[in-house]
C-alpha cells in the first residue's frame, strides 16, 4: 500500500472517530462533567446517569424583582444542589441582568418533570412571565 493511501486511512479514520464523538454528545448523561442545558433546552427530555450533575441556566434580572423559582416540587430523581447568580455585568454596574444557574444531582433512578416559572413572589395572581419545562431521565 502506498504511503498516501495509508495517510488517506488514517484521515479518514480520524474523521470517523471525531464524527462518533460529536454523536455521543448532547443532552445525555456524562462522565466528563455536568449536564448543562439552557432555554432552548425547554420542552426536551436529558437523560442522566444516576449520581450525575445537571445544570440548568437560564437568563433573568433579579433587579427587577422577577426571579427563576421550581414550581411546585422538584422531582424525586433530583436532589438541590446550589441556586447561584452569574452576572453578565461590568463590576459596579447596578440592575443589570444575569443568569440563575441551578445545579441538581441525579438522586433516583426513574422520570420526573423539572418544571421551573420566572415570576414576581409576590404577585400570587399573576402568571409567570415564562416556563420552563424539562423531563429528566435517570437510569
Amino acid at each position: 500500500m502506498s504511503r498516501s493511501a495509508r495517510v488517506a486511512r488514517v484521515v479518514v479514520f480520524a474523521l470517523v472517530l471525531a464524527l462518533l464523538g460529536g454523536c455521543a454528545s448532547g443532552t445525555g448523561a456524562s462522565s466528563s462533567g455536568p449536564v448543562r442545558v439552557d432555554a432552548t433546552a425547554d420542552g426536551t427530555t436529558v437523560e442522566l446517569a444516576p449520581g450525575a450533575e445537571l445544570v440548568v441556566a437560564l437568563e433573568g434580572n433579579p433587579t427587577t424583582g422577577f426571579d427563576w423559582t421550581v414550581a411546585g416540587t422538584l422531582p424525586p430523581q433530583l436532589t438541590a444542589k446550589s441556586d447561584t447568580i452569574e452576572s453578565s455585568a461590568a463590576p459596579g454596574v447596578v440592575g443589570a441582568g444575569g443568569t440563575r444557574v441551578f445545579a441538581y444531582a441525579a438522586a433516583a433512578t426513574g422520570t420526573g418533570v423539572l418544571n421551573l416559572e420566572y415570576l414576581r413572589s409576590w404577585e400570587t395572581t399573576v402568571p409567570p412571565e415564562k416556563t420552563f419545562k424539562l423531563t429528566v431521565v435517570v437510569k
